[in-house]
């Protein structure tokens, strides 16, 4: 007879996991909390501003959530005491403070965001229409709304919709009227050479596009992202850009009443519903 069957066989031990115990660890880490700097400064936008010598020069635009106002840095700037700008990257700033580095990104509209009705651009105003009274009134046919104070964002569609309404007339003389809307401003050095000093806003034809734009008679425009209005071109340049969203963001710095100040203007493509 065969042999008694004997004890069955212990079941194979199965190797322990050596991650058994660490849950997470593969998983992707936690997004890091905003630190000090992030909770005090957003990231507006970034340009490349021009300078005399026709060097660009990367640009960050902050929000100071503390403080209430706008900057425009460029890097070695203060943001606050003890608070520089290190670094300027397409989308990206990066700010070292007194705790380390902290790199903000421009937050970007969601593509998947349901699209936004655009209501039509309303034909130019004539002689019987009620002309707006006020900025906000005026900026709304461009889409234009303020997003902080001393920044304003417009729907680049109806500002190239109104600027391609400006150049369908055959003469051409409402987009005219804007060009010659800024004439030089002359000024003389020590040395007696004449030489322009900015562009004064002298208003010849459509009101509301500069109202819209928060402009007076008599403002003059000393830059635009930085790069000093000396020239016609550069003037033309600027309003062609201006007028046809052509950029993502404009910095004016303006003169008015023996101050200057900047506005900000931002560009935007509003979804369009079906």
């Amino acid at each position: 007879p065969g042999a008694a069957p004997g004890p069955a066989d212990p079941a194979t031990p199965v190797a322990a996991d050596p991650l058994a115990g660490l849950p997470g660890l593969l998983a992707p880490p936690p997004a890091p909390a905003a630190g000090a700097l992030a909770r005090r400064f957003r990231l507006a936008g970034t340009i490349h501003g021009g300078h005399a010598g026709g060097v660009a020069e990367p640009m960050a635009i902050l929000d100071d959530r503390v403080e209430v106002r706008q900057l425009i840095l460029t890097r070695g700037e203060e943001a606050a005491p003890g608070v520089v700008l290190a670094a300027v990257g397409d989308g990206t700033a990066t700010l070292a403070g007194p705790d380390g580095e902290e790199t903000l990104v421009l937050e970007r509209r969601d593509p998947a965001a349901p699209a936004a009705a655009r209501a039509p651009v309303p034909a130019a105003s004539g002689a019987a229409a009620a002309a707006p009274k006020t900025r906000a009134e005026a900026a709304e046919r461009f889409g234009g709304r303020e997003t902080f104070p001393g920044r304003w964002t417009y729907d680049r569609g109806k500002v190239k919709a109104y600027y391609d309404e400006l150049l369908s007339e055959p003469s051409a003389s409402r987009a005219l009227a804007v060009f010659d809307s800024m004439e030089p401003e002359y000024v003389t050095d020590l040395d007696g050479e004449r030489r322009i000093d900015g562009y004064r806003l002298v208003v010849k034809g459509e009101p509301e596009f500069f109202l819209a734009a928060g402009l007076q008679e008599g403002d003059v425009v000393k830059s635009v992202n930085s790069m000093l209005m000396t020239n016609r071109r550069r003037a033309e340049d600027m309003i062609a850009a201006f007028a046809t969203g052509a950029g993502s963001m404009f910095v004016l710095e303006i003169e008015r009443g023996g101050k200057t100040f900047k506005q900000l203007y931002e560009f935007e493509d509003v979804p369009v519903s079906p």
